[in-house]
């Protein structure tokens, strides 16, 4: 019984490390070509037609930099659980606009892996943005659930209990 739950354990301790990676080099390689062409992502943001003129700079300039540091820490496994609750986040806001934008009928590139973008956002877009969410949201549960310890240990650390 042991064995099995051990056994268990050890996998899907595995399949943390997996996903977290990937995620972590996903969002890296999503950042980069965003923080080089910084107005090229402008206009890519503009595309979506969902903010103004200030609202949109905010997203460019801050989206890029978030996306990055998310992925050195997933990465790096430095706050990891935080990391993936971001990633949740930006998913879920992702997912939530690509839709907007397949609904609306809308031409335009994503702007995901360059700033300029190449291809239209389609329906495999957005199945690639859920599956992005439900593997960030498939870490969380498996980091909050099999590694409490860590997580406990973390919270001692940061208020300063010994």
């Amino acid at each position: 019984m042991k064995f099995d739950r051990l056994k268990k354990q050890q996998l899907f301790s595995g399949f943390i490390v997996v996903v977290r990676l990937a995620l972590g080099c996903l969002f890296l390689w999503s950042s980069l070509p965003k923080i080089r062409q910084p107005y090229d992502f402008l206009s890519s943001v503009y595309n979506y037609e969902l903010v103004g003129p200030k609202l949109g700079v905010l997203v460019a300039m801050t989206l890029p930099w978030a996306e990055l540091l998310v992925g050195v820490c997933l990465v790096g496994g430095i706050f990891v659980s935080g990391a993936l609750l971001a990633s949740i986040g930006m998913a879920a806001m992702f997912t939530f606009v690509l839709a907007s934008v397949l609904y609306r009928g809308l031409e335009i590139s994503c702007g995901c892996f360059s700033a300029s973008g190449a291809g239209a956002i389609g329906y495999s877009t957005l199945i690639r943005a859920c599956a992005i969410l439900l593997f960030s949201i498939a870490a969380y549960i498996g980091v909050v659930i099999f590694c409490p310890n860590q997580v406990e240990k973390r919270r001692k650390i940061l208020s300063l209990e010994v």
